[in-house]
This record gives structure tokens, C-alpha cells and sequence, in this order.
């Protein structure tokens, strides 16, 4: 007992001390990475004073992100531009794993290009690695059936999530989608916007009918990427589960990088969190790309004060339609726009709004003061604020930052700029038309559809109306209880 006791005493000083120390390296991480980026190295216009209110505002930031989701330092971080360019990069990942391959994403369509990738995932699975396969029933709707089975012969998992048919793997209204993409190929992990489709392929892999950017990711990220993944497996009813990957070796000179998700259905809103509260601190310059530009309201709202702090802000948007053969997506857009552009009117000067008509902008990143990025799955709409499944990679680097800035400035390049003056604004049949579109898109995106947040309202208002009885009627019975003789 005595030789225990000291052995007990210094576990228990351990556990109480370790939220300490791990608060305590957080910010270390935190102030090392803000003290890297603004340097005079980066900002040589700046003066010292300058230089130490921006790291003050940004490390203050970044250590309140730290609660919406898992961080990593020694990271290395690279955007991949086009189809082509990011499929021979995953294409070569897949074909060189050794442990595993964790592959998720919204679409995978029948194309060739998909066949090279289900090829490689069945030459993987014929190697004993781990292979694991998740898509989304709607999205990956026409996914061969003949290429499922030959995976799963070859050792794969493949799972659909949320399917209409049969009704016991159902795990949610048709609406609750995964609009995730991600792939893990041993410490390599792949995330942004693009699905495995032939639209998004180019001169090699495709038709050049989507321009989209993905990430690649290495380091210990890589590990919170997975639980991500980890977490899409469990939201499709659990048939298949994996655990979790250890942390690769953090890299020499790496970057800070921060996993973020949103899961209405588990009241996860990270993603949408982060996103907003990194607007609202956009002090120099705001870059956002994005397709389906119909944000909600709190959105919305985040955007239109930029401006008003005398922060510039350009906004790259899709002027292709992804529907066919009535673009509703594109009419519902510039009916948000309308508005949108009116209200901005007084900053006109300040803010920006570009259509990009070469292809459909499918692209979603988000680039704040040269510094801080964001890219993922996420799109500035109604349904992935608060329905789909979607990931993000936010960024603190000043280098990552200005390769996304450059690709946004040479798409704005190739773009038109719209004004609220534009004819298309004011014309009655267009606007009326617009307006339907923009309608039924609000309509569609309602609780009665979805289900999701409609139970949870419904419960809390039920918990409210019962707290209130409770406590009403506790009260009458004390009061009453104490007037005795009375007749």
C-alpha cells in the first residue's frame, strides 16, 4: 500500500495537470505559427506595431477555433487546380497505399475517368489493403452495380449512404445527404470540392465542364481528416466501422491546420462557425469562391458587414448552370444577387461580384486578409448550411493563402463582372422567373422536408411548454399546501 500510494498520488497530479499543459502547448502552437506568418518577411510594408496588432487579433482567433475542431501544427498543405491535375495526384496515391485507402465523395459516376479510380481501388484491395468505399446513394446513383460487386469480391467495404431502398438502411429523410469528398491513402489525405465525375477532368480525364480545387493534405491532419471519414461511417448506420489512424510525423517547417465538419443530425456546425467568425475578421481584403450562391440568412449577414469595415471583398461565382435543361440554380442565384447587390450598392467601390461563364465554378475556398483559408465540400447554399454532411480544411499560412488568391484572381480575370445595374436585374419576365426559381429553392429547403431540425425545435418548444407546467404548477401546490384552515 505504501509503495502504491505516490504511484496513485503523481497519476492523479498527471490527469489534473493535463489540461493545463495541453492548453499551455496549444497556444505555443498557436503564437509559434502566428509569429511565422506575419513577419517582415511576409508583410515588408508593415511597421512592428502593425505587425504585433495583427498577430495579437489572429492568435486570439485561432485560439478560439480551437473548440470547433481538431488542430495540428507541422502540416503540409497544396492546392490542386483542375481535374487533371488532382486525379494523377490521388490516381498515383491510391496506386503506391500500403495500408490503406478511405475513399468518400457525393458523385461517382460510371465514366472512364471513375473506372480508372475503381480500378485502382480494386487493384489496392487486391493487395490487403485496406480499402473502404463511401458514397452517396442520390449522388452516386449511377455507380455500376457490376464494379460494386467486384470491389467487394476483391476485400473492399463499399457503403451507400442513406439509401431510398430497403427502408431498414435508410438512416434519415431523402434529403440528409453526404456531400463529403475525401480520400486517405496511408499518412495522404485529398479534400475540397470535387467529386469523381468526368465533368470536373479536363484534357485527360474529362469533359472541362467543371472547374473545381481540391487540397492535398500531409501531416499529422491527415489522422483528423479521418475521423472525419470515420464519423460519415458512422452516420450511414455503422455496417462498417474502422478506428482511429495514428498521427503521421510532423514535418519540418509545417503549417497550422484545423479539420472542420458540419452534422446538423449531431448539432455539429463547426464549419459554418468558423466560416462566419473568419469573415467577421477580415480587416484587409475577403476572396470567396463558390458555386450555388444563395446563402442563409446568418451568412448573408456575415458578408454584408465586410463592407461596412472598409474591407474589400470579391466574390467569384458560378455563370454556368450545373442543372439542365432550366437553369434553376442560376436564376435562383440571381435573384439572391439582386438583393444582395443593392444592398452593397454605397461599397460598390469595395466589393466585387464576378460570374464565371467559361464552365460551371464549382470551386469552394475562401481566402481572409492574405492569411487564413478555408476549402472543402462546402458551399455557400441553403442545403450544405444546414442539411448535407461537409467537410473543411482551414488554413493559417501565408503561402497557401496566396496560391488560393492567385487562382481566384486569374478566374476573375476570365470573368464578368456584374452590377445592379445589369439589365437582367431589372427586367420583369427574367425577374418573375427568378423569383419562382428562388422560391421553390427556400420552399424545398424548409423543416417539413428535411426532418432535421424540425424534431429538434419541436422538442425544445415541448421541453419549454413542460419546464413552464412544472414550474407553475409546483408553485401553486407550495402555496396552497401552506394555508392550513382554510375552508
Amino acid at each position: 500500500m505504501r509503495h502504491g500510494t505516490p504511484s496513485l498520488a503523481r497519476q492523479w497530479l498527471q490527469e489534473a495537470v493535463r489540461p493545463y499543459l495541453e492548453d499551455r502547448e496549444s497556444k505555443a502552437q498557436v503564437e509559434q505559427s502566428v509569429a511565422a506568418t506575419f513577419c517582415g518577411a511576409n508583410f515588408p510594408e508593415a511597421t512592428d506595431a502593425e505587425l504585433r496588432l495583427r498577430r495579437q487579433h489572429w492568435a486570439q482567433l485561432l485560439y478560439r477555433f480551437q473548440k470547433y475542431g481538431h488542430f495540428s501544427t507541422g502540416n503540409r498543405v497544396g492546392a490542386l487546380e483542375g481535374g487533371d491535375e488532382c486525379f494523377t495526384e490521388m490516381l498515383s496515391a491510391i496506386a503506391s497505399a500500403k495500408t490503406r485507402v478511405w475513399c468518400e465523395s457525393y458523385i461517382f459516376d460510371n465514366s472512364p475517368v471513375a473506372e480508372m479510380v475503381f480500378q485502382h481501388l480494386k487493384a489496392a484491395a487486391a493487395r490487403k489493403v485496406d480499402v473502404v468505399l463511401l458514397v452517396d446513394f442520390i449522388g452516386s446513383f449511377t455507380l455500376r452495380n457490376d464494379w460494386v460487386k467486384e470491389l467487394r469480391q476483391a476485400g473492399a467495404d463499399v457503403v451507400f449512404f442513406n439509401p431510398v431502398l430497403p427502408a431498414h438502411l435508410c438512416v434519415g429523410p431523402i434529403s440528409f445527404r453526404d456531400h463529403r469528398k475525401i480520400l486517405i491513402s496511408d499518412e495522404v489525405g485529398f479534400c475540397g470540392g470535387m467529386n469523381i465525375q468526368e465533368e470536373v477532368g479536363e484534357e485527360i480525364y474529362g469533359t472541362s465542364r467543371f472547374y473545381d480545387v481540391h487540397a492535398k493534405l500531409e501531416g499529422p491532419c491527415v489522422a483528423d481528416l479521418a475521423e472525419v471519414f470515420r464519423d460519415s461511417l458512422e452516420e450511414a448506420g455503422g455496417q462498417v466501422v474502422r478506428g482511429p489512424i495514428s498521427p503521421p510525423a510532423p514535418l519540418e517547417n509545417g503549417i497550422y491546420v484545423q479539420i472542420l465538419q458540419s452534422n446538423v443530425r449531431k448539432r455539429r456546425r463547426t464549419l459554418q462557425k468558423v466560416i462566419v467568425k473568419s469573415i467577421d475578421a477580415a480587416q484587409d481584403s475577403l476572396m470567396l469562391t463558390t458555386a450555388y450562391f444563395f446563402p442563409p440568412t446568418f451568412l448573408k449577414a456575415a458578408l454584408l458587414r465586410v463592407p461596412a469595415r472598409n474591407t474589400s471583398m470579391s466574390l467569384l461565382l458560378s455563370g454556368s448552370s450545373d442543372f439542365y435543361p432550366l437553369p434553376g440554380d442560376l436564376l435562383a442565384q440571381m435573384f439572391f444577387l439582386r438583393g444582395f447587390l443593392s444592398a452593397t450598392l454605397p461599397s460598390q467601390d469595395r466589393v466585387s461580384v464576378h460570374l464565371y461563364e467559361k464552365r460551371h465554378m464549382h470551386a469552394k475556398h475562401m481566402c481572409v486578409d492574405g492569411v487564413f483559408s478555408t476549402i472543402g465540400s462546402f458551399n455557400f447554399d441553403l442545403y450544405s448550411a444546414r442539411r448535407n454532411l461537409e467537410v473543411g480544411v482551414a488554413v493559417f499560412d501565408r503561402s497557401f493563402a496566396l496560391q488560393l488568391q492567385q487562382m481566384h484572381q486569374n478566374r476573375v480575370k476570365e470573368s464578368r463582372r456584374t452590377f445592379f445595374s445589369d439589365w437582367v436585374y431589372h427586367q420583369p419576365l427574367i425577374w418573375a422567373a427568378c423569383g419562382i426559381a428562388y422560391s421553390l429553392l427556400r420552399f424545398s429547403s424548409r423543416n417539413v422536408f428535411d426532418g432535421l431540425d424540425c424534431y429538434q425545435r419541436k422538442w425544445l418548444m415541448r421541453k419549454a411548454s413542460l419546464t413552464f407546467l412544472l414550474e407553475e404548477q409546483s408553485a401553486q401546490f407550495v402555496a396552497t399546501s401552506m394555508m392550513w384552515g382554510l375552508e
